[in-house]
């Protein structure tokens, strides 16, 4: 009885997660990866700390996840991709020198702590 109670609390969790996104959650946790991913450009073009783009979707959902989001699934990645740059030139504008580069890599090391510095292991 007790395996049953606790593959259908299972089942019930994944089918919620199925479920998707509302549009409103949709627009917060776009604006919350746009944010991510102009700071990851910064990060890549001006503090020599290149974020891999081919990993950032995977960041991208536990980054939501550790906003309250259970998935990221309908959001659009070209609206999050066009967005960022256009941030990205915002802090560009904001801090052309780089000086946002200690903070950008204090908030990585505190959001993402089991990530590796490859740069320290060489």
């Amino acid at each position: 009885m007790k395996y049953f109670l606790i593959l259908f609390t299972l089942l019930s969790a994944n089918a919620f997660a199925e479920d998707g996104l509302s549009k409103s959650q949709v627009k917060k946790v776009e604006a919350i990866l746009i944010e991510a991913a102009s700071k990851a450009l910064y990060l890549t073009r001006d503090c020599d700390k290149p974020i891999d783009p081919s990993k950032f979707q995977e960041l991208a959902k536990i980054k939501a996840f550790s906003e309250g989001y259970e998935t990221i699934e309908g959001v659009s990645w070209e609206t999050i991709k066009r967005e960022a740059h256009r941030q990205y030139g915002v802090l560009k504008t904001e801090a052309p020198l780089g000086e946002l580069c200690e903070q950008y890599k204090a908030d990585i090391k505190g959001n993402y702590k089991f990530l590796k510095d490859i740069n320290a292991m060489e």
